[in-house]
């Protein structure tokens, strides 16, 4: 998609944003169904057509509603694919220690954006039941740990909400002294809340996500077996895919949660 992505981000860049048509766009990261790259002081997001528009939509809603910095569309092309906005500070927590105080940010993050009515996100965003059984199709990883999934998959919860649900470190900009960034929200969905507290326990441990739910509050009693699961099928997805991309940042924070996610 490399070249062709270049080639949709450039015509975009023609139509919306002329002054930046003779820049230099180069890549700065990818994931399995987009690319994105940066031209001058904006990013462009290369990814399904008609999804751009839609998830330049939903940061609209979500910008002013929630504590912490997310994209601020600078246009949405739905014809090229591309959304563009302007370059956040920062770079993904993958593979990197938070910033003291992270963890708290993130609970009055999630508590703001959790707050917002799903109705005015409607037609923006999928509603998904999460449904914990689901999860186990396809997943693959070391034996003993696919064992430890089956044997613990919980009952789904019945709370939907507005959720990131992808809220892992490579997705948290991040300057050193603190979280400058959500990004990427193109899996956001109305669902479990236990969904983005999932992939910070993943990342950041046990003790990141006590203080994430402390700052929250509200989470029904057996949120945490749900929280746990989906943690662990995170985990092994990641793994899979790190060793199978050859992207070792995946795969390494992947067995450094296996630590605390499956403890012998």
């Amino acid at each position: 998609m490399g070249n062709l992505a270049q080639e949709r981000a450039a015509r975009a860049l023609r139509r919306h944003a002329p002054e930046l048509a003779g820049a230099r766009i180069r890549e700065l990261g990818r994931g399995l169904d987009h690319v994105v790259l940066v031209a001058g002081d904006l990013v462009l997001r290369v990814a399904d057509r008609p999804g751009v528009v839609r998830e330049a939509r939903l940061l609209e809603i979500v910008a002013p509603r929630v504590p912490l910095p997310v994209p601020r569309p600078r246009f949405a092309d739905a014809a090229a694919g591309v959304l563009a906005y302007r370059l956040l500070p920062g770079r993904p927590l993958l593979g990197r220690a938070a910033a003291p105080g992270t963890a708290a940010r993130l609970g009055r993050f999630l508590r703001a954006l959790h707050a917002v009515d799903v109705a005015a996100v409607a037609g923006l965003v999928p509603v998904e039941d999460a449904d914990p059984g689901e999860w186990l199709a396809d997943l693959d990883g070391p034996p003993e740990l696919l064992r430890v999934v089956h044997a613990s998959v919980p009952k789904p919860s019945g709370r939907r909400v507005l959720a990131h649900a992808d809220l892992g470190a490579e997705h948290l900009l991040d300057d050193g002294g603190g979280v400058t960034g959500v990004i990427d929200w193109s899996d956001a969905a109305v669902t479990d809340p236990a969904l983005d507290f999932a992939r910070l326990y993943r990342d950041f441990g046990p003790g990141f996500l006590a203080e994430a739910l402390r700052v929250y509050g509200g989470l029904d009693d057996d949120a945490l077996p749900r929280i746990t699961f989906f943690a662990r099928c995170a985990a092994l997805e990641d793994l899979a895919y790190g060793q199978a991309s050859g992207r070792t940042g995946y795969a390494e924070a992947a067995l450094r949660s296996i630590t605390w996610l499956f403890p012998r």
